[in-house]
């Protein structure tokens, strides 16, 4: 069955992979290293106390591009692995050491900044061998010693509790002691001139490491911390297990955030002013925020649950770490800012998901069949598996599914557990058989899609709902949905319906309904494709669920007419803000000129950013000029919000307006946060094509340019065309040393489909340091070669599909002014 493996996820040479095993148990380990900033290596010996599973076992440490320098033992070192091999009996307890010398190409970065160097690692997935001697692998479960030594000023973190500090000279030795049992991957080492702020919440002490260089306000993206930390604890009734969470704010992050056990590494990126995070008011503005450190503060702590607490065993069950993190994270959405806030979150999990599913693959949300561990990283493990678990919450009830959660927790703390343990948990907690539910959401690929269409005759409703998803999903799901009606007298009902067939009619002798709502509070993981009368769907923009008011809005996008447009006009002033941003984005894909004037008419009327966000992408992506000179307006207001005016310039660059390349370049020199006017502006350049713009866009690609601009000019570099300049700065981005920049470049190569790119990217793909490098450059290789396949028609069916879509547009304004 397709479902098991999915589509255009494995690989031809792709195996099975299964949980590593070891002849030995690590019971403690001693690392004491020095810190080489001018070298940008590290100095160490490494010292394990082990036990022997087996005679004459052999403690095997991953150790990648090293110079061993010693061991207590006979060894032998391969370049990837050191052999150690005591003289032991199974059961026996012995110490070992080797002594070595690193030069990192991963695991361990030096970034200068601010006149000194900051040093970070990042150990997830198995980058740590590189700078350390370690048995690298998720399934073992060790506490740990760590001695670092760095050159005064600097200061050394690290997991745990500091334990010592140590004067050497011109030199400090920070000793710090992890007592609880961890696994490799969240063994962390930060170094750098910080300022530590310290405050105490419950029974944790909470640290934050701020570089001496961070000019803004670093609480506002943190001033949340310890409420999150108090709402994890009560919801799960499991305590903060640690005695201390610090987080620490490093230059150049190669994610967002990184969960190592008590000490959370997290790029400067997530540091803004008040403007970025309320634009239009005074700080806080919960119900108005625009940019908010929020979400990242709230996964990474709750991965000290899950993630730390309980980890997965292999890779291939990293949803154990990842799904319950981003859930979570949801969870303290729903309790912070409301209901409707969570069910949107849920809502944009599942399209951001939807957006991978179609663009590039599917895969069971628990698989072991993978060649990079990194690649499993994705949207499947994150948003998919978030919203798989949100509908387990819906079905077993949000009390069973709390027992499950804090019985999980408390079974397997400081274990390395798989996806059966959560499900032995659940079935325990809600008395409930779920392997019919794991096997169809966490153990197939794809989702369930859902048609459903209603009709009303002779006193009777007539709802039809057929499965409609395609042949890499689950063949037939079991589906129990609630049915909301409502009657034209106001009067409403719930029906259950169990969906557990490919096609499913309900038939009731009833009153006339005004409309009909499935599933109204998105309890179930779907794609719904409501094919619902208009004038039902217009009556269901009032309903008090905001998931029947978002597909009010899908049925009304599906419909263009100028009734649809009106009905969504008055949907820009939804009381919630994710449906008026959802109505804003439907209004632009009808794109007609009536469409266009109701978002403008609107946009001076909302107060909540990300509508007017919405509205501004949604004027840019409807192609119509009669919106610029507004949305020049816009970009040019420093009152308004940062991304709103990104967003204009972006949208200027769409419409192709006659003064845009003048008005774009003056956006260039505005300051914001991230630069994000500045990316914005250079977006909308590379829409216009222009000579001029390639210049400025290939000028902001150097390497003396900031990441985030560099970024976004690599990656608009696809706009020009595959010319010899645009390729030459592609290929050049492909071998920066950012990992950052290096993805822009596969991204711009995925957009130029170039054949003249496919030798760089099977370099990438075979010997880049980092696996998610190396997973996209041979995505993108494969999808050039397949486009090559396709040749001409492929180039004349993208041509069709954009006469068509502007043909379409033309209509709608048409059929617009004959109803006028």
């Amino acid at each position: 069955m397709k479902c098991l493996t999915g589509r255009d996820f494995v690989f031809p040479d792709y195996l099975p992979r299964f949980s590593r095993s070891f002849d030995f148990d690590i019971l403690h380990m001693l690392l004491d290293i020095e810190i080489d900033i001018e070298g940008e290596a590290v100095n160490g010996t490494v010292r394990y106390r082990a036990r022997a599973r087996r005679d004459g076992a052999k403690v095997v440490l991953d150790a990648v591009e090293m110079e061993v320098l010693g061991a207590s033992h006979d060894y032998y070192y391969s370049g990837e692995v050191i052999e150690i091999s005591p003289q032991w009996r199974a059961g026996d307890v012995a110490e070992v050491a080797v002594s070595y010398r690193a030069r990192p190409r991963a695991g361990m970065y030096f970034v200068r900044r601010g006149g000194l160097v900051y040093v970070w690692t990042q150990g997830e997935t198995e980058y740590n061998r590189y700078w350390v001697p370690i048995p690298d692998s998720p399934n073992i479960k060790f506490p740990w010693t760590v001695a670092v030594t760095v050159p005064k000023p600097l200061t050394a973190g690290s997991n745990g509790v500091l334990a010592a500090v140590r004067d050497l000279g011109d030199r400090t030795a920070f000793v710090w002691e992890m007592k609880h049992p961890m696994s490799p991957y969240l063994l962390a080492i930060v170094a750098g001139d910080f300022e530590i702020h310290r405050e105490t919440c419950g029974r944790a002490t909470l640290e934050y490491y701020v570089p001496r260089y961070i000019a803004g306000d670093w609480r506002l993206s943190f001033y949340n911390t310890c409420e999150i930390l108090k709402f994890y604890s009560e919801y799960l009734g499991v305590p903060y297990p640690y005695e201390r969470y610090a987080q620490v704010i490093v230059p150049e992050f190669i994610y967002g955030g990184m969960e190592n056990t008590t000490i959370t590494v997290l790029s400067d990126w997530t540091v803004h002013d008040k403007h970025a995070h309320c634009p239009y008011g005074d700080f806080p503005c919960p119900e108005l925020e625009d940019y908010t450190s929020d979400p990242l503060v709230a996964h990474e702590l709750s991965h000290m649950w899950f993630g730390d607490l309980v980890t997965a065993k292999d890779w291939g069950h990293i949803a154990i770490n990842e799904a319950l993190a981003t859930l979570m994270e949801a969870l303290w959405l729903e309790r912070s800012k409301g209901r409707d806030e969570y069910i949107y979150k849920m809502y944009l999990n599942f399209k951001s998901y939807l957006d991978e599913y179609s663009r590039r693959y599917s895969r069971p949300i628990v698989i072991n069949v993978y060649k990079i561990p990194d690649e499993l990283f994705d949207k499947h493990s994150y948003e998919k598996g978030c919203v798989a678990l949100h509908t387990l919450r819906g079905l077993i009830g949000d009390g069973a599914f709390r027992t499950g959660l804090k019985l999980f927790l408390e079974r397997y703390k400081y274990k390395a557990v798989d996806m059966e343990d959560l499900r032995k948990a659940m079935e325990e907690a809600s008395g409930r058989d779920l392997e019919w539910f794991w096997r169809q959401f966490f153990y197939s690929a794809g989702h369930p899609v859902l048609r459903v269409s209603w009709g009303y005759s002779d006193g009777e409703l007539r709802l039809r709902m057929e499965q409609a998803q395609r042949d890499d999903s689950y063949p037939v799901y079991t589906l129990p949905l609630d049915v909301k009606i409502v009657y034209e007298d106001g009067t409403r009902e719930l029906r259950e319906v169990v969906v557990s067939e490919r096609e499913v009619a309900l038939r009731a002798r009833c009153k006339k309904p005004r409309y009909v709502c499935v599933d109204p509070a998105f309890k179930v993981m779907k794609v719904l494709e409501p094919q619902y009368p208009l004038e039902s769907a217009v009556a269901m923009l009032g309903d008090d669920e905001v998931y029947c008011r978002l597909q009010a809005v899908d049925a009304l996008r599906r419909n263009g007419s100028r009734r649809a447009v009106e009905a969504l006009a008055t949907a820009l002033r939804d009381k919630f803000w994710g449906v008026a941003v959802e109505a804003a984005r439907a209004l632009g894909e009808i794109g007609s000129r009536e469409a266009v004037e109701r978002l403008v008419e609107a946009y001076g009327g909302v107060r909540h950013p990300r509508v007017r966000r919405a509205i501004v992408e949604a004027l840019g992506s409807s192609r119509r000029k009669e919106a610029a000179e507004f949305l020049d307006r816009v970009l040019h207001d420093s009152s308004e919000s940062y991304y709103v005016r990104a967003e204009a310039a972006r949208a200027l660059g769409r419409l192709k307006w006659e003064f845009a390349e003048h008005s774009l370049k003056r956006a260039l020199e505005y300051e914001s946060h991230l630069e994000v006017i500045k990316r914005g502006a250079l977006e909308g350049l590379a829409e216009l094509g222009a000579e001029d713009a390639l210049r400025l866009v290939l000028r902001h690609a150097e390497p003396d340019v900031p990441t985030p601009v560099r970024v976004t000019a690599v990656q608009s570099l696809a706009k020009f065309g595959p010319r010899k300049e645009v390729l030459e700065a592609v290929r050049r981005a492909m071998r920066d040393g950012s990992v950052r920049v290096r993805l822009a470049a596969l991204a711009a190569a995925l957009e130029l489909l170039e054949p003249r790119l496919l030798a760089d990217l099977q370099e990438l793909a075979e010997r880049d340091v980092e696996g998610r490098v190396r997973r996209m450059a041979r995505e993108v290789a494969e999808k050039i070669r397949r486009a090559m396949e396709r040749g001409a028609e492929y180039q004349r069916l993208r041509e069709e599909v954009e006469r068509l879509r502007e043909e379409y547009r033309k209509l709608l304004d048409r059929i617009s002014h004959m109803e006028r």
